[in-house]
């Protein structure tokens, strides 16, 4: 980008450009790699779907392949296998906590949270009969350092600012809105509903 600032011609030609480098025009990809271009893509179209189109692309069309991608992915799951994964952790001592594992075995953890599954780590633990909140204990008991603690109350107290009232935002809406506080969230809280939960009934 270098000084040049954002406009709704700016934001296209990145678009197109990106494309000219094959690379992946998911909201989630781009986020990652270029997260000014998504929030002045939100800015100026009013979300990442929209200015795609407007830049010449069927965003339809890029959801759609993305989804049938990642379902394929996880159709390599099974329930059996995220459960003899997941006890594989449990008998090794490895850290249960949600971001650990997202971290350690991102492909296990994608597969447990997703709705063909489990859902949120919490609930694919509790399966397997782990109680998560004996996890958070343990993880408050070894010594989170302050700036964690901070972290974790900073991103519930802005849930609730970015919330309408007592209702949360949806998962979908903050990914497209506030994909990075969206990526904190389910790393600190294993999915965005217990964030939700959890800044709501603090």
């Amino acid at each position: 980008m270098g000084t040049e600032r954002w406009s709704r011609e700016v934001v296209a030609r990145e678009i197109v450009r990106l494309s000219k480098e094959s690379s992946d025009l998911r909201h989630n990809e781009i986020a990652g790699k270029n997260s000014r271009l998504v929030s002045a893509a939100v800015r100026y179209y009013g979300s990442w779907g929209a200015a795609v189109s407007a830049a010449g692309f069927d965003y339809a069309t890029i959801r759609r392949d993305s989804q049938m991608a990642r379902a394929a992915k996880i159709t390599k799951w099974s329930h059996d296998r995220v459960n003899e994964e997941i006890k594989k952790l449990i008998q090794s001592g490895e850290c249960l906590a949600a971001a650990t594992v997202r971290a350690k075995c991102p492909a296990l953890f994608s597969a447990a949270v997703s709705s063909r599954y489990y859902g949120s780590w919490r609930d694919a633990l509790t399966a397997n009969g782990v109680d998560y909140d004996t996890i958070l204990d343990q993880s408050r008991v070894s010594g989170p350092r302050v700036g964690e603690i901070r972290g974790t109350r900073a991103i519930a107290r802005k849930l609730r600012l970015m919330g309408r009232g007592d209702e949360p935002l949806s998962g979908e809406e903050a990914q497209t809105r506030y994909p990075r506080l969206y990526k904190r969230a389910v790393s600190r809280f294993g999915s965005w509903e217990a964030a939700t939960k959890a800044a709501y009934s603090g």
